[in-house]
């Protein structure tokens, strides 16, 4: 059994974000900084990082996470009128690139 395996047992405690329960998807978002290693290279499992593409989306997992604002979860996407262009920019960008997503 694996530790995720053992960890769906909590799945019943997550709490809801804006009505629906929401993850950042980790493997996406290293599936978007890393680039393709060339067939050239001479070592095996050498990778790259897009670096401009990592810091933007380092920036905006901070902005999301950092947020300070208080939301009503009751009200759902519509608490998300009062919030700041910066967290309604790097929310739909997180979402557009499939980075937070919602959970079933």
């Amino acid at each position: 059994m694996t530790t995720l395996q053992d960890l769906n047992s909590l799945r019943e405690f997550q709490l809801e974000i804006m009505g629906i329960k929401m993850v950042i998807d980790i493997e996406k978002l290293i599936n978007h900084v890393i680039i393709n290693p060339d067939k050239d290279t001479p070592i095996s499992g050498e990778f790259a990082i897009n670096g401009p593409k990592y810091e933007i989306f380092r920036l905006l997992l901070e902005v999301i996470l950092s947020n300070e604002e208080e939301m009503d979860n009751k009200m759902g996407y519509k608490s998300l009128d009062n919030s700041g262009f910066p967290f309604k920019l790097a929310f739909n960008t997180l979402i557009e690139h499939k980075i937070l997503k919602e959970i079933n």
